[in-house]
């Protein structure tokens, strides 16, 4: 054999072994990584795909100052996925870390929640991100998320200028404005009662900071709250208020107005007002 026919063999040879090399390390599963060899560029030493921030999320504003976060879980970009856990970081406004959860075990299905163990600032916007981990291993931290913490007034905002509206139509025509997603058509029954439930009480809420003597209605007088009208008291008796048309059909838009209608009233103040 001559020597350039052995040079080839030996050279294809090396070749081949450094292919299988290099797949072997591409392949290796995410519990194989080793910090600082072969880190992303961001850094993540763990090769799983970054978790998906479920709530809150939108830059929307949330009814509470003690969130329940919750995301959907990574997967190994190699592997089979291994029992991953997660961690998140949460940031105020000006970008500084206010909470890094201990690690988190998903669910049932799937997903990992965590409640903030403490209180978040009043009407404050925050964002948060999450990450995988598998032992000193984490992987990518997924995008920000963003929100608003609950309002010291409610879930209702305050209007421009800070003047609550005084006239009843002009409450519910605010609260359309500032409510829209509340009015779209529904396919559940379910779902549309819960809206008009929502909005029922976000009317309460602005028309007693607008100076209306206004509740829950009980219906017959007696019980439980009805879902599309509430209670006004004026000029020393109590009327009935429906609020909404179209409630009855969930294909249409919810159109809110303020008609006196016939039917016993029961004036059930409204629970624990959050001020105005």
């Amino acid at each position: 054999m001559s020597k350039r026919i052995m040079f080839g063999t030996a050279t294809a040879a090396l070749l081949a072994l450094v292919a299988a090399c290099s797949q072997s390390r591409a392949t290796l599963s995410p519990s194989a990584a080793i910090p600082g060899a072969g880190a992303a560029a961001d850094g993540s030493t763990l090769k799983v795909t970054a978790p998906n921030p479920m709530f809150p999320i939108g830059g929307n504003r949330i009814d509470t100052l003690e969130p329940v976060f919750r995301i959907g879980p990574a997967t190994a970009r190699f592997t089979e996925t291994p029992a991953l856990q997660y961690r998140i970081e949460v940031y105020d406004a000006s970008g500084k870390l206010v909470m890094n959860s201990p690690k988190l075990s998903p669910g049932s299905n799937g997903q990992s929640s965590w409640e903030y163990p403490a209180l978040l600032e009043l009407d404050s916007r925050y964002r948060w991100r999450a990450r995988a981990e598998l032992g000193s291993q984490y992987g990518p931290w997924s995008g920000n998320a963003e929100f608003l913490s609950l309002d010291y007034r409610g879930i209702v905002p305050r209007p421009p200028g800070g003047k609550w509206p005084t006239d009843p139509e002009a409450v519910v025509e605010y609260i359309m404005d500032v409510f829209p997603e509340y009015l779209q058509p529904t396919a559940l029954t379910a779902q549309r009662i819960a809206n008009m439930e929502f909005l029922r009480d976000r009317v309460i809420e602005a028309g007693i900071c607008g100076g209306l003597d206004v509740a829950h209605n009980l219906k017959r007088g007696i019980g439980p709250w009805s879902t599309d009208a509430i209670a006004w008291r004026i000029n020393g008796k109590v009327e009935v208020v429906d609020i909404a048309s179209a409630f009855d059909d969930k294909t249409i838009p919810l159109v809110l107005h303020w008609v006196i209608v016939a039917g016993p009233p029961g004036f059930d103040p409204y629970p624990n007002h959050p001020g105005c």
